[in-house]
């Protein structure tokens, strides 16, 4: 894994967190957050010069968080709003990364986020690129950027029933 990439994913994870979830991670772990749940997981797909996909996954406890700030309201938001939240999160992590990974000039075509049953980033046939977490309150978000080989372009993840 790239140690530049992996930078650019982590600054682009803290600023996104920031900007767009008005959250402020940790960039460091602590234990708690380290040994927390990860009960949530969307991607964004992307192809052009590069193909692969963003995978965003994230304790339950962020994603009220996240809707919370995101709408500016403390009413009670569903697991839609938070899937939603979420999703966005990982398009707008994706976008934002792209450019610093493959040059500024390049273009990608980025699918809408998918959400996921299955909670592990599985990428047989992939190679994980970078991976970056954060830390917010007692929960955790992992993005791992995960890029599709020769060969490898029918990799999958499952999809959560819509």
């Amino acid at each position: 894994m790239s140690s530049t990439t992996e930078q650019a994913l982590h600054r682009t994870m803290v600023a996104t967190f920031e900007e767009l979830g008005l959250i402020v991670p940790d960039v460091a772990l602590s234990p708690t957050q380290l040994a927390s749940r990860v009960d949530a997981a969307v991607s964004v797909a992307f192809r052009g010069p590069l193909s692969g996909r963003l995978v965003l996954r994230a304790s339950s406890a962020i994603l009220l968080e996240l809707v919370t700030n995101m709408l500016g309201s403390d009413e009670a938001h569903d697991s839609s709003m938070q899937h939603d939240a979420l999703g966005e999160l990982a398009n707008v992590i994706c976008g934002n990364l792209l450019p610093q990974v493959a040059g500024l000039n390049t273009v990608f075509v980025l699918s809408a986020p998918q959400w996921y049953d299955d909670l592990k980033n599985n990428s047989e046939g992939c190679t994980v690129k970078a991976s970056a977490s954060v830390g917010v309150g007692d929960g955790k978000a992992i993005a791992d950027l995960v890029l599709f080989g020769e060969g490898t372009h029918t990799a999958e993840f499952r999809v959560a029933a819509a």
